[in-house]
């Protein structure tokens, strides 16, 4: 069974996948980011975390495991169970595990779990087909910066020009044609110079139509819906429920007020309480809260009788209503 794959399906469509007996995978949204050592944005996504300490069936996975896998709840289960132990024993012997898509797991010298995440998949839809962009600088001063030493180069030197003419042909018959020739250098020159000017607001321009260019389509990505072609397909199968079939009784009463009273207390206390039906002798009975696995009902039980609750007992089974 494929149950990275499974946990990397569902990380798509929900914020926190718990793998029982083993932790649970959360996800939060990490908005864009810019990172200026490389000069590159990355589009917002989930970042992935890991809490061992959550442990508990949800029934998340293994609904998801059932219907993929077409086999009943409990066969799910199992199979589930069956996974983590190799995952366990493969982290025991290795000291690390790596999950695909996912990240990596390794234990600490305390033997606690560690988790690296990998950033291979983005598993935000909304960022679908965005990927990071790196920026390259444009210094356009230099350019300008040159284009202006050749604009004042050129009519100093056509200036200079009509000053040597006048100086060597002065009372000369020729100074008529000479002085001609010295504006004909002149208009040349600016002539250049206009040209000049003329490529460099060419430059800006172009430089300006790619700006709005790049600003219309960043404008059209913000604003484009992308869809997956090849969506997870939804679950829709109705999978039956266990029965919670471990109950921490509180307390059994005659009156079924008195029953209703006690409810009312533990509820206000913070527990889960509910009257679970009637037992053999009549009597109602009350339970802090109710399991589905034993071992759950165990660990419950022996910390209520922490708390000072020496009285509550272990009921296994259904009662009558």
């Amino acid at each position: 069974m494929q149950l990275v794959a499974y946990i990397s399906d569902l990380l798509y469509r929900h914020d926190c996948v718990v793998v029982p007996e083993f932790g649970a995978f959360l996800t939060r949204r990490v908005s864009a980011q810019y990172f200026e050592s490389s000069n590159s944005f990355y589009p917002p996504k989930k970042g992935i975390s890991f809490n061992s300490q959550i442990l508990q069936n949800d029934g998340l996975l293994i609904n998801y495991v059932s219907s993929v896998e077409k086999v009943p709840y409990a066969d799910a289960q199992q199979l589930v169970r069956n996974e983590v132990r190799r995952l366990d024993l493969e982290l025991e012997n290795s000291k690390s595990i790596t999950l695909p898509k996912i990240g990596r797991i390794a234990l600490n010298e305390e033997g606690v779990k560690v988790f690296t995440p990998m950033y291979l998949v983005n598993y935000l839809p909304e960022a679908f087909g965005l990927s990071s962009q790196e920026l390259y600088q444009v210094d356009r001063a230099v350019i300008d910066q040159e284009n202006d030493s050749k604009a004042v180069e050129v009519p100093v030197i056509a200036i200079n020009e009509v000053k040597k003419a006048e100086a060597q042909n002065e009372g000369s018959n020729n100074s008529q044609w000479w002085k001609y020739a010295a504006v004909g250098a002149l208009l040349l020159g600016l002539s250049y110079v206009g040209y000049n000017q003329y490529e460099v607001t060419s430059i800006k321009n172009q430089d300006l139509v790619q700006q709005m260019a790049e600003q219309k389509l960043d404008q059209q990505i913000e604003q484009a819906s992308f869809l997956i072609t090849d969506p997870i397909p939804q679950v829709a199968v109705k999978v039956a429920q266990p029965k919670k079939n471990y109950h921490i009784v509180a307390g059994a009463f005659r009156d079924p007020k008195n029953a209703d009273k006690r409810v009312v207390q533990l509820k206000n206390a913070g527990h889960d309480a509910k009257r679970i039906g009637i037992n053999k002798y009549g009597l109602h009975n009350v339970a802090f809260s109710s399991f589905h696995e034993k071992n759950d009902a165990i660990n419950e039980l022996y910390r209520l009788r922490k708390l000072g609750f020496d009285q509550a007992w272990l009921l296994t089974g259904q009662l009558n209503n």
